[in-house]
Order: structure tokens, then sequence, then C-alpha cells
């Protein structure tokens, strides 16, 4: 008997719609093999201001694609097993499906700068993996998010600058090179690497730590309203309970259906364990302090002592800004902002504000050398952190794989403690030097700080996943 799948329509997760409008349309079914037991996944996706680049960064944004079905009558979403084959892409596409299946990266293939949209793409869903008969009708809904790819090589950590607790080369105030994915050796003498007050300097980071030599993605802008309303309605009420953060009316209305008050407006309240139920709902991971510096400060690429994520000490807060909280917020004053800590503008702002449309540089959109936002301001972000034996002993292949336990929480053990994790950055509440990229003060937060699992209105999540 021929399986009926129910689309309703199509939902549009941790869209930006005043960064770069990703969106996700005309998504249908079609295809059924009941030998195989899956089915395609047919749909077209864009996004503006796209790159790729062989020069400099060499590197690229894309599209972490992941779908979600749920039984008809039920409350239960669960997630779409893909095939690592079959699957085709729209014109000047690439399609990578990584071997859990959890989801797809899409990506530009050739060099080149602006808008793109791939129309005609094809996904094949594994349903009797996912446990559904041939004959059962289930409803689907496709979600997008924008990544950087974050290419592989070496990187310093430290910039020799005097950010608080700031990683060295022994007891030398000089940067420590990362220079292949080996474990990394601790320690104060020439060649190890110095925590420098935040951890043990004896042991090591194993080589299995998500160190950021190796290739990964990483979400282009920190968690927004509208991508954890999405995440919070595509739970059941339990589960939806857990998460809840609604603190200071970020959003409206009662489950499944929140509506977020200020959707590309960055989220806060989100500690460790709603940041490790996010990554593990959406297959993916939190990332780490090691790969926040590389992140921001590239490959191969001498420090600056004491450096935003643009590259430089120069630093213009925000003061004021137009139609704020809404997907067209701009800057108002001063015309060079570049940043949102504590200061004069007391609110976190939209994701991506400072990313001119025109005219724009790395120093004056705030941008990362790879070109991920917001990495030194707006909110301070949840990161793995190599202070306790527990960060340390995470294994960068982990990644979520679209469920929850039965409480909310994330079924992924070693994302568990919260002394596994710590902050990096600065926020709209915070001072600036936090925001240098080797300032350290933070890495050890949850245990040195609150002992817990700390749910603070200016900390957010950025997720991202070991690259195929």
């Amino acid at each position: 008997m021929k399986k009926i799948l129910l689309m309703l329509y199509t939902a549009l997760l941790f869209k930006a719609a005043g960064a770069n409008n990703i969106t996700v349309s005309s998504a249908t079914l079609s295809g059924q093999n009941i030998t195989a037991h899956s089915e395609e996944i047919n749909f077209n996706v864009g996004w503006d201001n796209s790159w790729r680049t062989s020069i400099n960064e060499s590197n690229y944004d894309g599209a972490w694609l992941f779908i979600k079905f749920r039984k008809m009558g039920t409350t239960d979403w669960r997630h779409c097993t893909l095939s690592t084959t079959g699957f085709t892409v729209g014109t000047g596409g690439t399609v990578t499906v990584p071997t859990d299946g959890k989801g797809a990266f899409i990506y530009r293939t050739a060099d080149g700068i602006g808008n793109v949209s791939y129309t005609g793409n094809k996904l094949i869903w594994n349903y009797g993996i996912d446990g559904i008969l041939d004959n059962e009708t289930v409803e689907v809904r496709v979600f997008a998010l924008e990544m950087v790819y974050i290419p592989q090589g070496s990187f310093q950590l430290g910039s020799g600058g005097s950010e608080t607790n700031a990683f060295m080369d022994g007891t030398s105030n000089t940067s420590y090179l990362v220079a292949n994915n080996n474990a990394i050796q601790l320690g104060t003498t020439a060649g190890t690497l110095n925590p420098n007050g935040q951890g043990l300097a004896t042991g090591t980071i194993p080589a299995a730590f998500p160190k950021g030599f190796l290739p990964f993605w990483i979400m282009k802008y920190e968690c927004s309203q509208q991508q954890y309303v999405d995440f919070l309605n595509h739970l059941d009420l339990a589960r939806a309970n857990t998460n809840n953060t609604n603190v200071g009316g970020a959003f409206t209305g009662t489950h499944p259906n929140f509506v977020a008050s200020q959707p590309e407006r960055a989220l806060g309240n989100l500690g460790t364990f709603r940041t490790a139920a996010l990554a593990d709902w959406s297959g993916l991971r939190p990332y780490s302090e090691l790969e926040y510096e590389k992140i921001c400060r590239g490959y191969n690429t001498p420090a600056v002592p004491n450096e935003y994520a643009w590259g430089n000490t120069t630093i213009n807060n925000l003061i004021t800004v137009t139609t704020a909280g809404t997907s067209t917020e701009t800057v108002a004053t001063p015309a060079n902002a570049n940043a949102n800590t504590a200061g004069a503008y007391s609110f976190p702002v939209r994701v991506g504000l400072f990313a001119r449309t025109t005219g724009s540089d790395r120093i004056l959109s705030g941008g990362a050398y790879y070109g991920v936002m917001n990495m030194s301001d707006n909110m301070q972000e949840v990161v793995f952190s190599t202070v306790n034996a527990t960060g340390k002993a995470i294994d960068a292949t982990v990644n979520g794989d679209g469920y929850l336990d039965a409480t909310g929480n994330s079924n992924i053990s070693a994302w568990a403690p919260f002394g596994a994790y710590g902050i990096k950055g600065s926020s709209y509440s915070t001072g600036i030097t936090q925001g240098r990229i080797s300032d350290r003060v933070n890495v050890n937060f949850y245990t040195s700080v609150y002992g817990n699992d700390a749910n603070l209105a200016n900390a957010s999540s950025r997720l991202a996943r070991t690259a195929p």
C-alpha cells in the first residue's frame, strides 16, 4: 500500500530577514520507494550576500538543512534521517550529507559573491530507519540555518596582550601555535600551552577535543528569538516547558504557537542545558573556546595584542538604532558603530546589525576573520571550556541526533555537566574588555561563579558541526 505523506508547510527556522534572508520554498514530497522505504523531499533554498573565495580567507558560507516529521495526530516531532546518496542540488550549488544523515549542507561550488538561489534540490528521506511504515501519514517540515565554513589550518591562541587569563606559550606572554590536530600538551615550558590560571597547566587537551584545526561549520549569527521560538514550537509541551526561556517578553502566545516579539533580535537566557538541547535538536553541537579564537583570528594570521573579532583594537560602541527590534533595525549613532557592549544602548540588537549593505569592511561590520558576525559583542556565548576535565573530554565528532530526552534536555551525556562550559565574548551589558578574542575571564564561569547552569539574560548560543 502506498504511503500518503502530508506536507502542510515549510517552516523557516533561524530566518534572519534583516541579515541574509534565508528562505526555503516549494517543498514537496515525491518518488516514494517502498522497497527502500524512502521518499524524495524537494525544495528550493536561497539567501542573500553569499560568498566563496579561494584567496585570503579561503572559505564560504552555506546553509544547514534539516527536516522534522511527526505522525499525524501526535505532538512528537522527530528527526528525518537522510540518505548520503541520491541527492541533487540546483545549478551552481554543492550538497554534502554527513554520514549520520541528520541534515545536509548546501553551498557554492565555485568562487563568487552575491545572492544565491538553488532550485530543484532533492534530498532522500530514509523513513523506514525512522520507524515510519509505508502506509502512514506524517507531517514534514524543512528548516534552514545560515552557516560559515571554517577551513583546516593552523592558528594562534593568545595574543601577547593584557587579556585576562589568555593562553600563552609556556611562561612567555606570546601566542601558542596550534599547528596540527594532535593532543595539546599543557604546561609552563616553551612549546606547551599555558592556560594562565584558568585550568591546570598539566596534562593534555585530547586530540578528539574540538580544537579548531580541523574544518568545521559555525552559525553565522547568534541564536535569534525566531530560532528559539521555532525550536519550542516543535517540541511537545513537557519538553518545551523545560526549555522555555520567555524572560522579558521575548515571545508571546502559548505552545505550540509561540510568536517571537522581535524575531531578528538575539535571544538571551540560554545557559548550558538549553544550548545543549538546541544543538541536539538541530543535529549540531556547541563549539569550543579554541574554535572561538580560530573563527575570530583566522588561519596562520599573526595575533594582534588585545584585538577584537574584527582584527584590531578599534571599537566604536553603539548608542542608538532606528526601528529598534524589527527586521529593518539599523545603526543610527554613531555612524561608524561596530559593537554593542555595555554603554548607551542597553538591549541586544538584530543579529548581524553591523553588516551594512554598502561600504562595509571587516572593522565597520564587526566581522570575524571568516565572516561570522557579533563574535565580540551583543551577546556572550556559551562554549565548551578546557578548564575542567568534563570539558576536555568533549569529542568533536559527536553531534546532535535530533532528539531530546523525556525531560527536554539533550540525550548526549557528555554535554550534560555544566562544568564543561564557559562563556566567551562580550554583550550589550558587559564590558568591552571581555570582547577581546583571547580574554578568558569567563571560561570557567558555570563552575567558579554560579556552580550550576545559570540562564543569564546576556548569554546566548551559537552552534557548530565538524565538517563531513
